[in-house]
């Protein structure tokens, strides 16, 4: 038997012997493992990858998996969209976090995707590469985890430098439906927007 025979077969039954584990001490901590896992088996076989959505649609006018990415956020959209909405339809807090759109927002933005090219990828295919057992993906682990405690350590320095605004929530400015149909316009925009850079090089 091979190792990675062996692994297949050993794999599920870990997975499992975790999950009940966790479920002793908290049911709610074995939920979030099985979700994690079934998450980061449809991140693998999918091929998820930020880095690789930029650089593909750039160089080689390949859309799909920008198109994969747009989709999940319009998802995440709508979905979280619909969770605020009952919420403050229930008189509770409104859930998730906002945060506002400043200089260090695109700072932050622009070094990270000058980061994530000639580092192979993004945090996410990052830990899908490591998965598969590609270990020269863990230096730029160490340097994605050594950047993030860096930033949290001089959070505050560069809040006073760059500023504090406060966030802005659409639906609260602009209404439910005005917003709702502001961020179809937005996704619909960038899909047709994909679209034409694809047939652009198809020549159509």
């Amino acid at each position: 038997m091979t190792r990675r025979a062996l692994f297949a077969l050993l794999a599920p039954s870990g997975v499992l012997a975790i999950g009940w584990w966790l479920y002793q001490m908290k049911p709610q901590t074995a939920g979030l493992w099985l979700a994690g896992i079934v998450l980061g088996v449809a991140m693998h076989r999918s091929r998820l990858c930020i880095a690789a959505a930029f650089r593909d649609s750039v160089l080689f006018h390949d859309t799909g998996p920008a198109k994969a990415i747009l989709l999940a956020l319009a998802l995440s959209a709508v979905s979280f969209g619909w969770m605020q909405h009952q919420a403050l339809q229930q008189g509770l807090r409104l859930p998730g976090n906002l945060y506002p759109i400043t200089a260090g927002t695109v700072a932050g933005a622009f070094l990270f995707g000058m980061g994530m090219i000639p580092a192979g990828g993004c945090a996410c295919s990052t830990l899908l590469r490591l998965g598969e057992g590609h270990l020269r993906f863990l230096w730029t682990l160490l340097g994605l985890t050594a950047g993030s405690l860096l930033g949290a350590y001089q959070y505050g320095w560069w809040e006073a430098v760059l500023g504090k605004t406060a966030p802005v929530h659409l639906p609260a400015l602009l209404g439910w439906p005005l917003a709702a149909a502001l961020e179809a316009v937005v996704f619909v925009g960038l899909f047709c927007l994909l679209r034409w850079w694809e047939q652009r090089e198809e020549g159509l």
